[in-house]
């Protein structure tokens, strides 16, 4: 008996080596980060005595790093060369991941530092590189295949991030056994905070393989036949990505805190709940190019912003586990359906010789979005609560797909112009 699933699963059969290289190196990076790295960072910080305001703070660092670190990133790939600015932010990132535990070693008085310079130096590398990449990954793949390839590279990450949430759920509890201590301890969590870090260091091998990348030719280092900037387009897309960008924060950086310290779940059960959500975000993300035949991929951009706002208003009138972990998985699966669709909508609205520094002005939407928010949720939630938190994230996240929508509408109607 035949099974066959109602889109067809994208493979690595005809991309290029680079391509190969850079969707590898995408997975390996976020089992790392995304995965181990985001689970346990914020669990750790409230284990060492530190308020959930901190936490915001801590955050929003990192997300003011990230929009600071998107417009140089793409400057810098056009003079020294996308595989080495790769390589130089892969280095950053996991020597950034790899301070956080040493806040766990000095005085008490010196502890609230640490942290926050672990951000400066961790996202300073991974804002870089999520811009590089995209650009690299531009550069080696066709039109015909960038959906393909985009959506391949959005399964790796998340079976990257799902590996990493899924080790990192037990190795607190793996750890604090092996120690003698309990998982109400920092250390278990630090011990395993480092051991994401060091994961970290398998990107390097397939960063180093990469043969070519983006390289300007002399008409760009001249500045000429670039044509005007698309001011017009990228100005609505920043919009759309503060909003929405801003509603995903309120359960990207608080829905673990809010799970644990709220809800009272272990971190394992955390742990496999986000799993489960990442599982059902990778299998989404493989019916990208079969959306993309019927839609433009600003449609499918608009339908997750969608999905997140029916998620978001669950997390905010919801007050139990499986209520919860409903939202987190439409949280995890709006993600997974938003961000390649949004790459691949840019590239096809923007010319090649823009593509890098628009790429890096949304990445400092983003970081505008999600600082602005962690700084500010962290603060709410100490007056307000998680709740009512995930209730503006709803308002803010419904705002930016009303946004996208219109700017769908406009472009199947030519009625935006690029200029």
């Amino acid at each position: 008996m035949t099974i066959r699933l109602p889109w067809r699963l994208p493979t690595l059969h005809g991309f290029t080596h680079d391509a190969r290289q850079l969707i590898l190196a995408s997975g390996l990076i976020c089992g790392s980060f995304l995965g181990a790295f985001s689970l346990l960072r914020s669990l750790y910080l409230l284990r060492l005595g530190l308020s959930p305001a901190y936490v915001g703070v801590y955050l929003a660092t990192g997300s003011f790093v990230f929009m600071v670190a998107g417009l140089p990133a793409g400057a810098l790939a056009q003079r020294f060369g996308t595989r080495r600015v790769m390589l130089i932010s892969a280095w950053l990132a996991i020597c950034g991941m790899a301070l956080l535990p040493l806040a766990e070693a000095v005085r008490p008085s010196f502890r609230s530092a640490i942290p926050i310079l672990s951000q400066l130096v961790l996202i300073s590398g991974w804002g870089s590189l999520n811009v590089v990449i995209i650009a690299a990954l531009a550069s080696a793949t066709q039109g015909a295949d960038r959906s393909r390839v985009f959506a391949m590279r959005g399964a790796l990450q998340g079976i990257g991030t799902l590996s990493g949430t899924l080790i990192g759920g037990v190795l607190p509890g793996v750890i604090a056994t092996v120690t003698k201590r309990t998982t109400d301890d920092a250390t278990p969590y630090g011990v395993a905070l480092l051991i994401a870090a060091a994961a970290g260091l398998m990107v390097i091998r397939p960063l180093s393989r990469i043969r070519g990348g983006q390289r300007p030719s002399a008409q760009d280092r001249t500045g000429q036949n670039r044509g005007p900037f698309p001011f017009l387009v990228v100005a609505a897309l920043v919009g759309h990505v503060l909003l929405k960008h801003s509603g995903w924060t309120s359960c990207q950086a608080f829905c673990n805190p809010y799970m644990d310290t709220e809800l009272r779940l272990s971190t394992a059960t955390i742990g496999i709940i986000t799993g489960i959500g990442q599982v059902a975000a990778i299998a989404v993300v493989f019916a990208i190019p079969q959306l993309a035949e019927r839609w433009h991929h600003g449609w499918i951009v608009t339908l997750s912003s969608a999905i997140l706002s029916v998620s978001l208003l669950l997390l905010a009138v919801g007050r139990s586990w499986l209520v919860a972990a409903s939202g987190l998985l439409g949280v995890q699966v709006a993600a997974a359906l938003w961000l390649p669709a949004l790459q691949v909508y840019q590239m096809e609205r923007v010319p090649e010789a823009w593509r890098a520094i628009a790429y890096g002005t949304m990445t400092t939407a983003m970081g505008s979005g999600f600082g602005v928010m962690s700084l500010f949720g962290g603060y709410f939630i100490d007056r307000q609560g998680y709740q009512q938190l995930f209730q503006v994230g709803f308002v803010l996240s419904l705002a930016g797909a009303l946004l996208m929508a219109a700017i769908s509408s406009r472009h199947q109607s030519g009625a935006m112009s690029d200029h």
